[in-house]
């Protein structure tokens, strides 16, 4: 059985100031999804903060 973990996105993050979520986008599209495609594990582990702050 193969996993993909990962954590602590932080998405909604704001840097001085400055939204992060044009990279954090990229990041999921171009990153992400094609390691997904490539690696097709059973089951993703998603551990940690998705969201930065506890309303997104």
């Amino acid at each position: 059985m193969k996993f993909l973990h990962t954590a602590d996105w932080h998405l909604g993050k704001a840097l001085y100031g400055r939204s992060m979520l044009g990279e954090q986008s990229w990041f999921l599209l171009h990153w992400l999804l094609p390691l997904l495609e490539r690696e097709k594990p059973d089951a993703v582990l998603l551990a940690g903060d998705i969201f930065d702050r506890q309303v997104p």
